[in-house]
């Protein structure tokens, strides 16, 4: 039940929770066997669950106003994963929690599910949370989690010391960063879009300098924002991520999916590519290949 995967094991594109109302609809447009399907996110603990569509607020150059995406209860996860153990295909958990013990009573629930083999991760929306609460929650995750699932810590690149909270991540068993390249607006509102690119690869940078400094341990890097067409993900893994994931650039042309994952998939297999891992420099080539 594995695809193709990319640099240390981590699927090349992720979906964002909230990308697509149904990601089960995608496999209208092609074969999701390298793309964890995202169910969720769940949100842990709270006695207002929302559901229904992500609400766009108002279109602007470059991006869009938008409301978090809303929650979905567990049964609804557990929906999405029987569809996809009939299908071959594995599944990311999004999880948002007010306490740790929310986020592992999710999971401790989905693992006793008929077909907890397809959750092959687990993506904890950190962007709200300091260093302190990145380890707890992390580390909680971690120790309800089976062996060998990735584990995303999803962290803002807009908060401060984003270096502090990957090393927290990191240390609290995190497998991989996800870059959130979305800048708030208000509580549970983001702008997002093409225009945040620039905020996505500064975090990048930082991190992959980090690593390379020895200021915190290095782990995969996801980056999420910006990516709206193959040459963003190509340049994202030039300077070091090793996948990206898509959210609002589905809205417009849910096949953006496919032309994305085979872009990323060429350029980690590049003769002169490193391996996308924070604290590697990022590779450079003298020509460049059309996609």
């Amino acid at each position: 039940m594995t695809g193709v995967t990319g640099s240390a094991g981590v699927p090349p594109v992720w979906l964002g929770a909230g990308a697509v109302t149904d990601p089960r609809a995608l496999a209208r447009f092609g074969p999701l066997l390298d793309v964890p399907l995202v169910a969720g996110p769940v949100e842990a603990g709270s006695r207002r669950t929302r559901v229904g569509r992500t609400v766009v607020h108002g279109l602007g150059v470059g991006g869009l106003d938008h409301e978090d995406a809303r929650s979905v209860r567990a049964s609804a996860v557990e929906d999405v994963m029987a569809w996809a153990a009939a299908r071959g295909l594995t599944v990311c958990v999004a999880l948002r929690g007010r306490t740790t013990g929310d986020l592992a009573a999710v999971l401790d629930r989905l693992r006793r599910h008929a077909d907890a083999d397809v959750l092959q991760a687990v993506e904890v929306d950190l962007r709200a949370a300091d260093e302190q609460e990145v380890l707890r929650s992390m580390s909680r995750v971690r120790e309800a989690s089976p062996r060998g699932q990735h584990l995303l810590a999803r962290l803002s690149v807009a908060g401060p010391d984003l270096v502090g909270r990957a090393r927290s991540a990191v240390a609290g068993g995190a497998t991989a960063v996800v870059l959130a390249a979305q800048v708030p607006l208000a509580p549970g509102r983001w702008w997002s879009g093409p225009s945040t690119a620039a905020l996505g690869l500064s975090g990048l940078r930082q991190l992959v300098e980090a690593a390379r400094e020895q200021r915190w341990p290095g782990a995969p890097l996801v980056i999420a924002g910006g990516i709206h067409s193959e040459e963003s993900a190509r340049v994202a893994v030039r300077e070091g991520a090793a996948a990206v994931q898509l959210g609002t650039g589905l809205w417009a042309d849910p096949t953006l999916l496919w032309r994305v994952r085979d872009a990323v998939l060429e350029e980690l297999s590049a003769p002169t590519a490193t391996p996308a891992r924070a604290g590697r420099a990022p590779h450079t080539r003298t020509t460049r290949r059309e996609p």
